[in-house]
């Protein structure tokens, strides 16, 4: 802490996570990972089409895609979240759906899919329903 308050952190990059093929829009951490027996785990999202997990691995704290979750979005994945418990994921994509993913025994699978609308409101004061 004595580090933090005298300035003297300094930020480096230690490894680069490859693997989407287009722009990554957001990463989240699992809040409940991080422990001696549960090593960090991230999802990131990306314009691909696909959401990515990532794990460290706890001999050489390097990260490592642990799955990819495709073939639910059909257009870029925006946003990507977890739940407090860190066993669900949300990711929302410009298909218009939020997808929920579950963590079954270490596999994720997606457990529904939510459509999602918006209303438009036109220059005439006009509500018109619309799905993005």
């Amino acid at each position: 802490m004595e580090d933090l308050c005298d300035g003297n952190m300094e930020l480096k990059e230690i490894q680069t996570l490859a693997g989407h093929s287009d722009r990554v829009w957001s990463l989240a951490w699992n809040p409940a990972t991080g422990t001696s027996n549960n090593p960090p785990v991230l999802a990131s999202c990306s314009g691909d089409k696909t959401v990515r997990i990532w794990e460290q691995t706890p001999s050489n704290r390097l990260w490592h895609c642990k799955a990819v979750l495709e073939e639910t979005h059909t257009r870029t994945v925006r946003s990507c979240a977890w739940s407090p418990c860190g066993k669900l994921l949300a990711t929302a994509s410009f298909d218009a759906t939020t997808a929920i993913w579950e963590n079954i025994g270490g596999d994720f699978e997606c457990v529904s899919t939510l459509e999602v609308f918006y209303f438009k409101i036109s220059t005439f004061g006009i509500y018109s329903p619309r799905m993005v």
